[in-house]
């Protein structure tokens, strides 16, 4: 209920009226006060909370931030892994189609002196033994003992008698041929 201070101050005509209304009055200032304090306290916290909440907000974007930059690093990284992969099985599947070469003009030439031989003929043999073959070149293209030995495994891999494609003899001209080449590299 609202009331015109004023006006009731004015029709009030004993002391004891006027004693009262200052109480009231009193009291309604002190209970004004307590609201005002309680909402300004209400107020500071709101602003403490609003400060925090903003530095969290502003953590958490630095960190997705970070999270995006390292996400994107991670893609250029796994693009060029993936490019160098790809680019290691080419160079592995013409690496294999030379070697298949390589291996079937040696069954070729094998089979030639084996006809050779069996027809009496001596020629073929001489050629045979004046290392015709140590001419095939599985380590083409390898310049330091660190591409030897990782191409030597590579064609291990291949090569392995217990492998599908596996062939000891040409193991056998792949292991004389890393021999001679791991000389070569160690002397130097």
């Amino acid at each position: 209920m609202m009331l015109d201070f004023d006006e009731e101050l004015l029709r009030a005509e004993a002391p004891d009226d006027i004693k009262k209304m200052k109480t009231w009055m009193f009291q309604e200032q002190v209970r004004i006060q307590a609201k005002r304090d309680e909402l300004q306290e209400i107020n500071r916290e709101l602003q403490d909370l609003k400060r925090k909440l903003e530095r969290d907000k502003n953590a958490l974007e630095l960190r997705e931030k970070m999270i995006e930059k390292r996400f994107d690093d991670n893609e250029v990284f796994i693009a060029k892994k993936k490019k160098i992969i790809e680019d290691a099985y080419q160079q592995l599947a013409l690496d294999r189609k030379a070697l298949e070469c390589e291996r079937m003009n040696f069954e070729h030439e094998r089979n030639k002196y084996r006809r050779q031989k069996m027809s009496g003929s001596k020629s073929s043999h001489a050629q045979y033994e004046s290392g015709h073959y140590e001419n095939t070149s599985f380590f083409r293209g390898v310049d330091n003992d660190m591409a030897l030995r990782k191409r030597y495994k590579e064609l291990l891999k291949i090569f392995h008698p217990d492998n599908k494609c596996g062939d000891t003899k040409t193991l056998l001209l792949i292991q004389t041929e890393y021999e001679s080449l791991k000389s070569r590299y160690y002397e130097s």
